[in-house]
């Protein structure tokens, strides 16, 4: 009985271990903007904009590869807050996002 309290000591320590590294390890740093994007958008998360959410879409808009448009429960002034907080906002590099309306 105590060797089998000792051994789930023994794993579960090693377990924490490997992922207290691993969270370092494999952590990915998002665009500090992305959650402002967000934000910004309907959160209806409908999926008409042809992403699977609003977090998606907002980082298809930083990356550049979605128009503010395919957005549809979203309004001229959703698109033009956007617009407006990227044109605000560089990335670290102090690039800006090309907005496509």
């Amino acid at each position: 009985m105590v060797v089998v309290i000792i051994l789930s000591v023994v794993v579960s320590v090693a377990l924490a271990a490997l992922l207290s590294f691993a969270s370092v390890a494999l952590y990915v740093e998002e665009d500090p903007r992305l959650q402002d994007v967000v934000d910004l958008l309907p959160n209806q998360n409908c999926g008409l904009c042809g992403n699977p959410g609003c977090k998606a879409m907002a980082q298809a808009i930083l990356d550049e590869d979605a128009k503010l448009s395919q957005c549809k429960p979203g309004t001229l002034e959703m698109r033009e807050d956007i617009r407006d907080f990227l044109l605000d906002h560089p990335d670290e590099s102090g690039e800006f996002v090309k907005v496509k309306m």
